[in-house]
């Protein structure tokens, strides 16, 4: 309800898998083409690779702008279903305290003696006090979550951004050996062999970076987790606190 604090799990795994699919078709693409040449082409591997790398570089970089947009989105939406809900949930808390005074004032209205009187001061001590702890350990929960899930979104975009940063340094040394081997008189089979390799080499490994990414995504769940614990914990206190106030003031209106 107010209480709960879904974040942008959903949306942040949507832009990183665009990441993927964009990053390893980017090397794909060039890989096939290479592929595609024959004997009797043999100028054009040498020919043609620096207008692949050009075209890889263009891709990335297009698709990269599109992701940043998307995080910023992202984030943007994040902050503003928080401001949301940190509103309505102070909206609740305060029609909750004019019903508490509501309550207050007919007890008030229904003491007579001095031990009744007292009896009501103390019930209105011992609520007061149970809302307020059930509050700051709400309040707390919900601040620990969302710190704990804004370090683990930077960690997720460090880590995704670094095994970019890694997959486009493979492609470019991949790409200037395919341009030094041209320049060196390597036979142009050998130039697309060794292109080839070395690209599949790199998108497996980013494929086997991406696996240790996408574990960190556990860690979304365990901080939820660890609030809704912390939230039921507070709200069965506060009834079994609520409930022993009511009991004392019950017996003290009975005993006069």
């Amino acid at each position: 309800m107010i209480l709960a604090n879904p974040m942008m799990k959903k949306t942040s795994k949507f832009s990183t898998a665009i990441l993927v699919s964009v990053l390893t078709a980017s090397l794909a693409a060039p890989a096939f083409t290479l592929a595609q040449e024959t004997t009797s082409e043999a100028r054009g591997v040498c020919t043609r690779i620096g207008e692949i790398a050009a075209g890889i570089d263009q891709r990335m970089a297009d698709r990269e702008a599109k992701i940043q947009a998307k995080r910023q989105e992202t984030k943007d939406t994040a902050l503003a279903r928080r401001s949301e809900r940190d509103n309505k949930l102070a909206e609740y808390r305060a029609r909750w305290d004019a019903n508490r005074q509501e309550h207050y004032a007919k007890l008030d209205e229904k003491a007579a003696t001095d031990g009744q009187k007292q009896a009501v001061s103390d019930f209105k001590a011992a609520v007061e006090a149970a809302v307020s702890a059930r509050r700051t350990v709400i309040d707390s929960a919900i601040s620990a979550s969302r710190q704990s899930v804004d370090e683990a979104i930077i960690a997720r975009k460090t880590a995704v951004d670094n095994a970019k940063n890694a997959f486009k340094s493979a492609k470019t040394s991949a790409i200037e050996k395919a341009k030094n081997d041209c320049a060196a008189g390597v036979d142009s089979r050998t130039v697309r062999e060794t292109f080839r390799a070395d690209m599949k080499a790199t998108r497996d490994t980013f494929a086997a970076e991406w696996k240790a990414i996408e574990k960190l995504r556990g860690s979304f769940e365990s901080v939820h987790a660890t609030k809704k614990e912390a939230v039921q914990t507070a709200v069965a206190d506060f009834k079994v606190a609520l409930e022993q106030a009511r009991t004392d003031l019950k017996n003290a209106f009975d005993q006069e």
